[in-house]
């Protein structure tokens, strides 16, 4: 593989050998280093939120939605959805007409907004004469597709079935209208090129469409901070699309273990993170977690963080010297997290 994975395992006593030397500690501002030279932080300020921009929407109306959407004048929003409104009947007619005249060759439909609006019916065969046959009105207009869906089905099953006993496929959608499958898979490109020689893959079809994980710009634990830590661990995988909802909680340092702090003040269970987490310094010195796409920090160990969840990742890197470091108790998926302090500027509101 290309890409050079910095694995910082950690046990209770010492730094297990690594690619370099680590640099001497950087001790992070409001940390305490014990005798046992590992860090402490109970508490932080919330992380600075002047580079954060409001999520919040600036329309009322559905018409106003629809001009901002599509750089209309108010005006001319009300109108085309005024007019689309009165198609709609004509349309939903069409279509079931056509799925009963046509099965082998009309595709599907869909509605495009720009540069004019109107209704695009795709076909395999002659689109502009069949839809004459049916429709002569200048907002339905006719397009070709390659393949019906269940045609692209068919061709990307063997692929979504390999890529899936391999432990490497996200997810993907097939959408008969631009006649292609895009399949979103949990490995960098160099990872996916070496497993399918490896395998004797071969190429995709043509219709399917591979994207791959980012490489990640910064290693999972910062080597400035690595000594204070007994140990950091974090999905193998990419983050896939998953079904979420809104947690939240403070995220302590705790003799060199990060944990979920308890209401009651007991020591809670020790957290781990997605592959795109990972651990570092922000850029007021304070221990903050670190987005390794971008390098920069996402939220500060000892404020409020927000994250998505429950997240049942099953394969981490650097899990078993977290547990022999800090004990083998309960485990707690913060996904990538951020500070609550800055969610709640991006999203008012929540």
């Amino acid at each position: 593989m290309k890409r050079m994975r910095i694995l910082a395992l950690l046990t209770a006593a010492a730094v297990a050998p690594s690619v370099m030397a680590a640099p001497p500690a950087t001790v992070p501002t409001g940390a305490k280093v014990g005798a046992s030279g590992y860090a402490t932080i109970r508490v932080a300020p919330p992380s600075p939120t002047g580079d954060v921009k409001s999520q919040r929407p600036t329309y009322r109306t559905v018409s106003e939605w629809y001009a901002q959407e599509h750089g209309l004048q108010l005006a001319e929003a009300r109108k085309r959805m005024a007019e689309q409104q009165a198609l709609m009947p004509a349309f939903e007619r069409l279509r079931v007409r056509l799925a009963q005249a046509e099965p082998d060759n009309y595709v599907d439909a869909e509605i495009v907004h720009r540069p004019d609006w109107g209704y695009r019916l795709y076909f395999k065969r002659a689109p502009d004469a069949t839809l004459r046959k049916y429709m002569k009105h200048p907002r339905f207009r006719a397009a070709r597709a390659n393949y019906t869906r269940a045609e692209l089905d068919a061709i990307v099953a063997p692929w979504a079935k390999r890529f899936g006993e391999a432990g490497i496929l996200n997810v993907y959608g097939a959408g008969a209208l631009n006649s292609r499958v895009d399949m979103s898979l949990g490995v960098t490109a160099a990872e996916y090129e070496a497993l399918a020689a490896a395998k004797g893959w071969g190429a995709v079809p043509s219709p399917i469409g591979l994207s791959f994980a980012r490489d990640l710009a910064t290693p999972r634990v910062d080597l400035r901070v690595v000594k204070l830590l007994r140990g950091f661990a974090s999905e193998s995988r990419t983050t896939s699309l998953q079904m979420e909802a809104g947690f939240e909680g403070q995220i302590i340092l705790d003799d060199g273990c990060l944990r979920r702090r308890t209401k009651d003040g007991s020591k809670g269970p020790m957290v781990v993170f997605h592959q795109e987490t990972g651990i570092g310094l922000d850029a007021q010195g304070y221990l903050a977690a670190i987005d390794r796409r971008t390098g920069k920090a996402t939220g500060r160990i000892g404020e409020m963080w927000s994250w998505a969840g429950p997240n049942p990742g099953t394969a981490f890197d650097g899990l078993e010297a977290l547990k022999a470091a800090c004990g083998d108790g309960p485990i707690a998926n913060v996904g990538n997290p951020e500070s609550r302090a800055r969610f709640k500027k991006r999203n008012p509101g929540y």
